[in-house]
């Protein structure tokens, strides 16, 4: 049975904290706990997970039902503020959603965060529309000590796969960048088996296969875990699967 570490794993308590973009998701405005999600591998030997943080209304109440998480089930974390620091091993700040989108990567405060992940050695995780995945490769030239982890492969879209494909090409010289196979939000039954494969295979072809790290994104996903991992294993793209489902991530997030 195949090991794996989901580096990608969303869980909330509406309850401890507020999240209200969840209210126009029916599916999702409920409570997801860590024994929901580790029923969703039954075909896997389940190691452990990172909680990612939600795009919550209340940080700090976020970050202390995250600590409890981490305390009650030895979860890494992967906050949205450094006032934990010392807990965390992964920051991110939902750029997607923002209407600065990636412009925010270059503002006066964000380059002194990134300051303090550096020295910290805290890994960056990016969230980036596909559209704005072009601003990706000034930020690695400019900060090239960070370890910088793209979310969700940079939800490629079919529709404008080629532009896609030119700004990853554009960020394979970069050592210290990631790719996280963790499903777009977009992605459910109906994308075709095709284009996913045909995206693995572009992304293998392109980078080498300790670049790659394991995530569901659940439950946000419309695929379960369960399917999504399969999906990567059904393809035969990735050779040393131990590397990508759980050996990438334990190297690459260290600290917490």
């Amino acid at each position: 049975m195949q090991k794996i570490f989901d580096t990608h794993l969303h869980l909330w308590n509406l309850q401890e904290c507020p999240i209200s973009w969840v209210n126009s998701y029916k599916e999702l405005n409920q409570n997801f706990d860590f024994n929901q999600a580790i029923k969703e591998y039954k075909d896997f030997e389940f190691l452990g997970a990172m909680y990612v943080e939600t795009n919550s209304d209340n940080k700090d109440k976020e970050a202390l039902f995250a600590l409890k998480l981490k305390k009650l089930y030895g979860l890494k974390l992967c906050l949205a503020d450094l006032k934990h620091k010392e807990e965390i091993c992964a920051f991110r700040e939902v750029m997607h959603t923002s209407f600065k989108g990636a412009k925010r990567l270059f503002e006066t405060d964000f380059k002194e965060l990134v300051k303090i992940l550096e020295k910290a050695q805290i890994v960056f995780e990016a969230c980036l529309k596909n559209s704005e995945l072009i601003f990706l490769e000034k930020f690695l030239r400019d900060n090239s000590n960070l370890k910088v982890v793209l979310d969700h492969m940079g939800s490629p879209d079919i529709n404008c796969f080629d532009g896609y494909k030119k700004d990853l090409q554009r960020l394979k010289k970069f050592s210290n960048f990631y790719i996280k196979l963790s499903s777009p939000d977009h992605f459910s039954m109906q994308t075709s088996q095709e284009f996913i494969f045909e995206l693995f295979s572009f992304l293998k072809e392109n980078f080498s296969e300790d670049r790659f790290l394991f995530g569901s994104n659940y439950p946000v996903s419309k695929l379960s875990p369960n399917k999504w991992a399969n999906l990567i294993l059904k393809s035969e793209v990735f050779e040393n699967l131990d590397a990508i489902f759980y050996q990438n991530a334990l190297k690459i997030y260290k600290g917490g």
